[in-house]
Order: structure tokens, then sequence, then C-alpha cells
């Protein structure tokens, strides 16, 4: 099923932007992790950072970088290849491997937050983050049910003789 050519060219921005957020996630997390600190202004007037990953960080980036890798080629595949079926796959997949990296972030929490120079919040933090990430898992796994649904229920559609 073809796209008409202004809801093309919306998808054709739409998987455009995707590839530019995930590029620009990719190099952010590979090359400046380290900026996820915490950063005190010492009395000179320097800054310390000191950092909240662990390194069990670096057993997750490979998963992190699988993932946004497969998202790239997957949208860039998309504006080239104009097919309902593959899209809706493909953006089902996009849900699952979101839920993998936030799972992987949850079971490995690659994160120390005992630089935070406040008892409370040390306590609170770990519990907030991976509220978070399981709340990410959930909603992209609601997210790919919903896709899936709708897939299924538009292929049967139109599997129905007329």
């Amino acid at each position: 099923m073809k796209s008409s050519p202004q809801s093309r060219s919306g998808e054709t921005a739409s998987h455009i932007f995707i590839i530019l957020v995930t590029l620009a996630q990719l190099i952010f997390f590979t090359l400046f992790h380290e900026y996820i600190a915490w950063h005190t202004t010492e009395p000179d007037g320097s800054v310390t950072r000191l950092s909240m990953l662990t390194d069990d960080y670096f057993i997750w980036l490979p998963i992190m970088i699988t993932g946004s890798i497969l998202v790239i080629v997957t949208s860039i595949a998309m504006i080239v290849y104009d097919n309902y079926q593959f899209r809706k796959t493909a953006e089902i997949s996009f849900s699952v491997i979101g839920i993998i990296i936030a799972i992987s972030l949850v079971s490995i929490f690659p994160f120390d937050f005992s630089v935070i120079p406040n008892d409370t919040a040390v306590d609170a933090v770990p519990i907030v983050v991976t509220v978070f990430f399981i709340l990410l898992a959930v909603f992209y796994g609601v997210s790919a049910l919903v896709m899936l649904i709708r897939f299924r229920h538009h292929a049967a559609k139109n599997d129905q003789p007329n």
C-alpha cells in the first residue's frame, strides 16, 4: 500500500528526524558519557566532574549502539522502500528495541549516585531512575502491542474479499 505524496513527505521527514535524534544520542552516549556526572565548582573556580556511571556502563553501551544502528538503518530503509507492512513492522521493532534498551538499563544499572551530596537524594534517585526505566519499558510494550493489534486488524480487513 503506497502513501499519498503529502503523507509520504511527512513520513520521510519523520524518518529523517528519527535518524538525526538517534545519531545525536549515539554520539552523546559513546563520546560524551563523562558528562553524565555530578559537577561541583571548586573554590578556585574549576569544575570537578564526579561520574555517575560505573564500569557496567560499558557492558550496556554495545546494546544501545546496536539498537541505535538498527533504528538508523531501518529508518533509511523506510525512506527508500515505501511499503505499509514493512513500515508497521519496523515501527513495532523500534518499540521492541526500546524495551530491550530500557530493561537492560534496569538489569545492568550502570549508575552510581553516591556522588550526590544529599543522603536523601542518594537513596531516592536510584528508585526513581529504576521506576522510570520500568515505566518506559511498559510504555514501549503497550505501544508495540497497540501497533501490532492495529496492524493485524488492517491486514485482516484487507484480506477479506470484496
